[in-house]
């Protein structure tokens, strides 16, 4: 499949058709995605919203805590 990339605000994008979705098992609530470069192309992975969160709070745990005082 060969697909375009599209003018979205000032950046460029592409749109991931509903079945490759499907076929990846993609569903809406996962809306964020780790990218990463792979042999010369870009591998997107689905981000759980609570590993994510992990991830954040533990790399900025100072920032959050003084955030919260």
């Amino acid at each position: 499949m060969i697909k375009s990339l599209q003018r979205i605000g000032n950046s460029r994008g592409i749109v991931i058709d509903k079945p490759i979705l499907d076929l990846l098992n993609i569903n809406e609530a996962e809306q964020a995605f780790e990218v990463t470069h792979q042999r010369g192309g870009l591998f997107l992975k689905p981000v759980n919203m609570k590993t994510l969160y992990k991830h954040i709070a533990k790399k900025h745990r100072k920032s959050l805590d003084k955030l919260a005082k």
